[in-house]
């Protein structure tokens, strides 16, 4: 037994920890809320036990970080790696493979109707699902994820005959995919009851066959001397779901080893007031004794500044890229984190774009939607059978076609052609891993794990995603709240931030964290304190509303794709004219009180507003530059003339064009009397200037 001293500042939670590991041969399950410190508590059981046995983290990066800070006998590896090392133990050479899924769906479908990808996707799952002879609702299941086209009764026979042939390969060729590296050792018996202890961390997200794998390392359940498991996480940071995690997979694993669980819910990273929102959505997280009150604030999303020393989070990616964008424009040095968006990007700009020649700015919208439409097709088609998947991966496809819009645009925005080879050298900028850049963002996924003393949620309404997994969702929430060490932003979109509908706190307990700590070293004086700050009173802008049947947008005779024109709308609610900007708005409000996969709308008046945002884009001036800039639509293109003042009153413009006394509302910018979007109007700049 080892006899380190356990660090004198651990709370009485840690040390009960401790005691349960060194005291009994339980398996433990250490439920450890965000910022809690469970890789330190995990580390200092390594060192407490004294004995063999392997540390499981959830990545490479975290294996690189650990492996220094463990004792010598406890080695830091993840699951795959681990697996890959049986494998090669069992033969001198291998052959990794990428593919492996359609190689295993040829040899077994010669001539079936369904796709090869098909079928290597749905193996794929039942692997990770650890399925073996298929249930008809494990069939059901399967055929919903990966838009079977056959009966769902074929995978009963299909699944196991590529279980066989996928075991044939293994055994002639040494082929293997990265699912083989856990699905072989279990299904083969290698390594098996080889483990005396299992550190495993972010055990919540954990696929069966991950378990499984855990298990069968160290003999459970059946062995009459198996290994000993710990494992640390928490289901209120289940944000995997959509990629395989177990929903369950805490619970399960619990039950499975009949675990004892501990808590560990004192957050020290966390200020008081970050806690307080973060109990929204989990009642367990707690602030610790001696937490500062830290700085909530609520600002909008278009006059929001970011300075060095900034992270910004966000649901989807798209919103992202375009900051990005924009603060480069600004000369802020920015990094985009995830190598894997990086990689799906640089996929669809290539097959989106042409790969010789330039593309039109103008072009851009039509590129990015004939990208689009042949990949959304099925999935609206698996969405209508209530498909929940597809719904996450209709919302990942859309958010992926919005990224690659904005990075043509950029490109192709100054002289009116880009080419593919500059959009990816614009993508490949963005993308850098530049730690030391003034501004880092990420999507809430990529944030996991991590922690910065400044955080900007941008758009906080996206949350939760109408279509994602409820329990899910509640977590992405959680995670990206709890990423704020000091200052925590909520940057909302112009709708929400004219509403004043502001994410909403939650409720400290009433006994104040529980367990009491060691103060640090120091001068005995207490650190000063921020106090939250509120926000400030936002009047609703004044804009002119479209009049009469140009306003409406659900009710006409086309049926549509929801999702289809709900990316529509979104383009069009970035346009800076404020009339069509608001139309989107209240367009996206309508929708958002429909589920129907498809709509009817009327696509006449979506159509002319795409028309008048297009040609305002295109604009052309026209004359000396002097007076007033309008956009005036003359078929079939729109020109910027300029106007003499006349007078601006409270709430309207008066200007001369030629002949013409015009009147515009200040607040809009758009004619009065107008009839929908082809109408003459102050562009958005020049207006800010009256």
């Amino acid at each position: 037994m080892n006899q380190r001293a356990i660090p004198p500042h651990f709370t009485p939670e840690q040390r009960a920890f401790l005691a349960c590991a060194t005291t009994t041969p339980a398996h433990i399950f250490l439920r450890a809320t965000a910022g809690a410190g469970k890789t330190t508590t995990l580390l200092e059981a390594a060192w407490q036990l004294g004995q063999n046995g392997v540390y499981f983290a959830y990545n490479k990066h975290a294996v690189a970080d650990l492996q220094p800070r463990l004792p010598r006998q406890v080695r830091a590896r993840t699951l795959h790696a681990h697996g890959l090392g049986l494998l090669k133990s069992q033969t001198g050479g291998l052959d990794l493979v990428r593919d492996k899924g359609r190689q295993v769906a040829a040899r077994v479908m010669r001539g079936a109707r369904a796709p090869l990808y098909v079928a290597a996707r749905a193996w794929d799952i039942a692997r990770e699902e650890t399925l073996v002879n298929l249930t008809l609702s494990d069939a059901e299941r399967l055929s919903a994820r990966t838009d079977w086209r056959g009966h769902p009764r074929e995978l009963l026979d299909l699944i196991p005959a590529m279980h066989e042939a996928g075991d044939c390969l293994w055994q002639d060729a040494r082929s293997a995919d990265y699912t083989d590296m856990l699905w072989l050792p279990v299904r083969h018996g290698y390594g098996q009851h080889r483990l005396r202890l299992a550190l495993v961390d972010e055990a919540q997200d954990l696929t069966p066959l991950r378990q499984q794998f855990v298990q069968h390392l160290l003999g459970l359940p059946d062995s009459a001397d198996p290994g000993r498991l710990i494992f640390v996480g928490d289901s209120d940071q289940s944000i995997y779901l959509w990629a395989g995690a177990d929903p369950a997979a805490l619970s399960r694993l619990k039950a499975a080893v009949d675990a004892v669980e501990l808590p560990l819910s004192v957050s020290f990273r966390c200020p008081r007031e970050v806690v307080r929102y973060a109990r929204a959505y989990s009642s367990f997280i707690q602030p610790a004794p001696q937490a500062l009150p830290g700085v909530i604030e609520h600002v909008s999303a278009e006059t929001v500044t970011y300075e060095r020393g900034d992270t910004v989070l966000c649901r989807t990616n798209a919103p992202l890229i375009r900051l990005a964008l924009e603060l480069m424009t600004r000369r802020v040095s920015v990094s985009v984190v995830g190598r894997d968006l990086e990689v799906r990007l640089r996929e669809a700009l290539t097959a989106a774009l042409p790969a010789h020649g330039t593309f039109c700015n103008d072009a851009v919208t039509e590129l990015a939607r004939a990208y689009l439409a042949p990949l959304d097709e099925p999935l609206g088609t698996r969405i209508a059978e209530g498909d929940r998947v597809a719904r996450q991966q209709r919302t990942e496809l859309y958010d992926l076609a919005r990224c690659l819009r904005y990075l043509a645009w950029v490109v192709s925005r100054a002289s009116g052609e880009g080419t593919l080879e500059s959009a990816l050298a614009l993508l490949k900028e963005l993308c850098q891993e530049d730690a030391d850049a003034d501004v880092i963002l990420a999507s809430v996924h990529r944030a996991k794990g991590k922690e910065w003393p400044r955080v900007t949620i941008l758009y906080p309404e996206l949350m939760p995603l109408a279509q994602g997994d409820e329990a899910e969702e509640r977590a992405v929430q959680f995670v990206a709240v709890t990423r704020a060490q000091q200052v925590l932003r909520f940057a909302y979109g112009k709708e929400a931030w004219a509403k004043q509908e502001f994410v909403k706190p939650g409720e400290l307990p009433e006994t104040q964290g529980g367990p009491s700590l060691t103060p640090s070293p120091s001068n005995g004086r207490p650190r000063p304190a921020k106090v939250a700050r509120k926000p400030e009173p936002c009047p609703a802008p004044r804009t002119t509303r479209p009049a009469g049947e140009a306003g409406t947008l659900l009710g006409g005779s086309s049926m549509l794709a929801r999702e289809a024109v709900r990316e529509r709308l979104m383009a069009l609610a970035e346009e800076d004219r404020a009339l069509v900007r608001v139309w989107a708005l209240t367009g996206l409000q309508a929708l958002s009180t429909t589920r129907e996969s498809l709509v009817a709308v009327h696509e006449d008046h979506l159509l002319v507003y795409e028309q008048a945002a297009t040609l305002a884009r295109m604009a052309q001036p026209v004359g000396n530059g002097r007076g007033v800039p309008i956009c005036v639509f003359e078929s079939p293109l729109a020109r910027v003339q300029f106007a003499r003042k006349i007078r601006v009153g409270k709430s309207m413009v008066r200007l001369k064009l030629g002949e013409q006394d015009l009147r515009f509302d200040l607040g809009s910018g758009e004619l009065v009397g107008a009839q929908g979007p082809l109408s003459t109007f102050i562009l958005p700049g020049a207006l800010e200037a009256l």
